[in-house]
Protein backbone atom coordinates (compact mmCIF):
# COMPACT_ATOMS: atom_id res chain seq x y z
CA UNK A 1 0.00 0.00 0.00
CA UNK A 2 1.53 3.48 -0.55
CA UNK A 3 0.46 6.56 1.52
CA UNK A 4 -0.31 9.83 0.96
CA UNK A 5 0.33 12.03 3.72
CA UNK A 6 -1.21 15.35 2.28
CA UNK A 7 -4.09 16.64 4.65
CA UNK A 8 -6.18 19.01 2.33
CA UNK A 9 -9.40 20.48 3.99
CA UNK A 10 -12.75 20.08 2.26
CA UNK A 11 -15.44 22.34 3.04
CA UNK A 12 -18.81 20.72 1.40
CA UNK A 13 -21.92 22.19 0.79
CA UNK A 14 -25.08 20.02 0.30
CA UNK A 15 -27.95 18.60 1.19
CA UNK A 16 -28.91 21.32 3.20
CA UNK A 17 -25.90 21.24 5.40
CA UNK A 18 -22.08 22.50 5.76
CA UNK A 19 -19.62 20.86 7.01
CA UNK A 20 -15.68 20.48 6.94
CA UNK A 21 -14.25 17.17 6.08
CA UNK A 22 -10.31 16.69 6.74
CA UNK A 23 -8.89 13.92 5.07
CA UNK A 24 -6.43 12.22 7.35
CA UNK A 25 -4.70 9.00 5.69
CA UNK A 26 -5.24 7.62 2.35
CA UNK A 27 -3.33 4.44 1.06
CA UNK A 28 -4.09 2.75 -2.33
CA UNK A 29 -3.98 -1.01 -2.63
CA UNK A 30 -3.90 -2.17 -6.43
CA UNK A 31 -3.88 -5.53 -5.26
CA UNK A 32 -7.37 -5.05 -3.90
CA UNK A 33 -8.33 -2.64 -6.14
CA UNK A 34 -9.75 -0.24 -3.81
CA UNK A 35 -8.17 2.68 -1.41
CA UNK A 36 -8.36 3.60 2.47
CA UNK A 37 -9.41 7.05 3.78
CA UNK A 38 -9.51 8.32 6.96
CA UNK A 39 -11.50 11.56 7.49
CA UNK A 40 -12.21 13.63 10.55
CA UNK A 41 -15.67 15.05 10.22
CA UNK A 42 -15.69 18.40 13.15
CA UNK A 43 -18.81 19.27 14.84
CA UNK A 44 -20.92 16.71 13.54
CA UNK A 45 -20.86 14.17 16.57
CA UNK A 46 -24.16 12.57 16.85
CA UNK A 47 -25.61 14.36 13.90
CA UNK A 48 -24.38 12.19 11.05
CA UNK A 49 -25.81 9.65 9.55
CA UNK A 50 -23.59 6.40 7.46
CA UNK A 51 -25.74 7.50 4.25
CA UNK A 52 -24.89 10.92 4.79
CA UNK A 53 -21.51 10.40 5.41
CA UNK A 54 -20.58 8.20 2.29
CA UNK A 55 -22.10 11.02 0.29
CA UNK A 56 -19.98 13.44 1.49
CA UNK A 57 -16.99 11.58 1.00
CA UNK A 58 -18.05 10.41 -2.33
CA UNK A 59 -19.03 14.05 -3.48
CA UNK A 60 -15.70 15.48 -2.42
CA UNK A 61 -13.46 12.75 -4.40
CA UNK A 62 -15.33 12.42 -6.92
CA UNK A 63 -16.48 9.03 -6.97
CA UNK A 64 -20.15 7.40 -7.24
CA UNK A 65 -21.58 6.38 -3.96
CA UNK A 66 -21.69 2.61 -5.25
CA UNK A 67 -17.75 2.79 -5.08
CA UNK A 68 -17.70 3.78 -1.70
CA UNK A 69 -17.58 1.34 1.35
CA UNK A 70 -17.85 2.81 5.08
CA UNK A 71 -16.23 0.46 7.43
CA UNK A 72 -16.61 2.56 10.75
CA UNK A 73 -18.20 5.98 12.29
CA UNK A 74 -16.31 7.26 15.98
CA UNK A 75 -16.77 9.36 17.84
CA UNK A 76 -14.22 11.10 19.86
CA UNK A 77 -14.70 11.15 23.53
CA UNK A 78 -14.97 14.78 24.69
CA UNK A 79 -15.41 15.98 21.51
CA UNK A 80 -18.03 17.04 19.56
CA UNK A 81 -16.28 15.26 16.38
CA UNK A 82 -16.22 12.10 13.97
CA UNK A 83 -13.76 9.76 12.45
CA UNK A 84 -14.88 8.02 9.49
CA UNK A 85 -12.68 5.09 8.20
CA UNK A 86 -13.35 4.20 4.07
CA UNK A 87 -12.86 1.99 1.33
CA UNK A 88 -13.57 3.42 -1.83
CA UNK A 89 -13.24 1.08 -4.68
CA UNK A 90 -12.26 1.59 -8.30
CA UNK A 91 -15.60 -0.32 -9.81
CA UNK A 92 -18.28 -1.58 -8.26
CA UNK A 93 -17.36 -5.21 -9.09
CA UNK A 94 -14.59 -4.83 -7.06
CA UNK A 95 -16.63 -4.11 -4.33
CA UNK A 96 -19.16 -6.52 -4.74
CA UNK A 97 -16.69 -8.98 -4.57
CA UNK A 98 -15.13 -7.68 -1.39
CA UNK A 99 -17.15 -5.83 0.68
CA UNK A 100 -18.82 -7.49 3.35
CA UNK A 101 -22.36 -7.74 2.98
CA UNK A 102 -22.94 -7.25 6.71
CA UNK A 103 -21.57 -3.41 6.81
CA UNK A 104 -23.66 -3.17 3.38
CA UNK A 105 -26.75 -3.76 5.32
CA UNK A 106 -26.05 -1.10 8.13
CA UNK A 107 -26.05 1.68 5.55
CA UNK A 108 -29.53 0.62 4.49
CA UNK A 109 -32.56 2.47 5.87
CA UNK A 110 -34.69 0.57 8.77
CA UNK A 111 -37.95 -0.76 6.08
CA UNK A 112 -34.50 -1.72 3.62
CA UNK A 113 -33.54 -3.78 6.10
CA UNK A 114 -36.77 -5.74 6.85
CA UNK A 115 -37.70 -6.12 3.47
CA UNK A 116 -34.13 -7.83 2.73
CA UNK A 117 -34.91 -10.15 5.66
CA UNK A 118 -37.97 -11.14 4.69
CA UNK A 119 -36.79 -11.75 0.91
CA UNK A 120 -33.99 -14.13 2.83
CA UNK A 121 -36.94 -16.02 5.19
CA UNK A 122 -38.53 -16.38 1.67
CA UNK A 123 -35.60 -18.01 -0.10
CA UNK A 124 -34.90 -20.38 2.75
CA UNK A 125 -38.26 -21.43 3.46
CA UNK A 126 -38.71 -24.85 1.03
CA UNK A 127 -40.71 -23.97 -1.87
CA UNK A 128 -43.13 -26.77 -1.86
CA UNK A 129 -43.37 -30.19 -0.13
CA UNK A 130 -43.21 -33.35 -1.10
CA UNK A 131 -46.13 -35.47 -1.18
CA UNK A 132 -46.26 -37.91 1.20
CA UNK A 133 -46.60 -41.30 0.13
CA UNK A 134 -49.56 -43.55 0.48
Amino acid sequence: MTENRNRPIYILHGAGCSAILQVLTRKTSKLLDREFVEVSIPEKGGRLTRNEAISMLATELGVPEDNVGLLRLEEQSGKDGIRGKFHVYNSKDSKKRLYPGYLAERALTKEEREKLKQEKKKSKAPATAPEAKK
